[in-house]
């Protein structure tokens, strides 16, 4: 039966005190490799990879919940001016009206320049430094791989271009016609471009789903390899307790003889 020596009980205590630490931050973390350790290295590099893709996936989120915003802001904006061509529309009703001399018409024709105004003013919006309505549609990733979707090219100020047009106003029965005409025309057009913007909505809250859902598998699977097994470490930790208090009690009796230290072992 070998001897415990002085030198034995040291390296026992140090390799239980180890064990112990690497235990406590394995819990304290959750994962397997918070000692600077790594078990399984091959596992490891596939969790790395699934890592990576997650943080793209995070940028592609952050990506497409800004077009959202862009889409909530462009159809904020064109219902507003959908507003302002209803009323556009009803006061060029007002003015078409043959018993209405041309005093009246010039009233109306105040209210639909004010009108004019802030839809040309519409027409120039911005979002974030950007113009909101183009003639160009934006392409926005929606995926770790950099797949992008087009937002739909909605070109206001073309839309409106008849309505705030100079002379376009009420001041004769001629011009309250024309108006009309032109507002009715600009009113088609703009809620044509609002299904548009309605449909690229729906297409960036499903490409949001999509990455949610890839995110969610992502990172359970990388949870699987780089996490730890809770119960597994409470076990390893009450056994480098129970080595360390072995080793610890081996110190303090080392003037006893070895077959009583040696009992300690067990």
């Amino acid at each position: 039966m070998p001897k415990i020596t002085f030198d034995t009980a040291v390296t026992q205590h140090a390799e239980a005190t180890r064990r112990l630490n690497t235990v406590h931050l394995k819990m304290a973390t959750g994962r397997r490799d918070a000692a600077g350790v790594m078990e399984d290295a091959a596992s490891f590099s596939v969790a790395s990879r699934f890592d990576a893709q997650v943080h793209r996936i995070d940028a592609s989120l952050s990506n497409v919940g800004n077009s959202m915003s862009f889409l909530q802001a462009q159809d904020g904006t064109l219902k507003s001016v959908t507003r302002s061509l209803n009323r556009m529309g009803e006061i060029a009703i007002l003015a078409h009206d043959a018993t209405k001399s041309d005093a009246d018409r010039a009233l109306y024709t105040e209210e639909f320049n004010q009108l004019k105004a802030g839809l040309s003013e519409s027409t120039q919006a911005t979002f974030n430094g950007m113009k909101m309505f183009s003639s160009e549609p934006k392409a926005v990733t929606v995926d770790e791989n950099a797949k992008t979707v087009e937002l739909p090219a909605v070109d206001l100020e073309a839309a409106a271009r008849e309505v705030v047009a100079e002379g376009t106003d009420l001041s004769t029965l001629e011009n309250a016609a024309a108006a009309l005409a032109s507002v009715k025309q600009t009113l088609d057009q703009v809620s044509s471009k609002r299904a548009e913007i309605g449909a690229a909505q729906s297409r960036m809250e499903a490409a949001s789903d999509q990455l949610i859902e890839t995110r969610s598998a992502i990172g359970a699977a990388s949870s699987r390899i780089t996490d730890i097994d809770f119960a597994r470490a409470a076990t390893e930790k009450t056994a480098a307790q129970v080595q360390l208090q072995m080793a610890t009690a081996v110190l303090a009796h080392m003037s006893v003889n070895h077959e009583a230290a040696l009992l300690l072992t067990f």
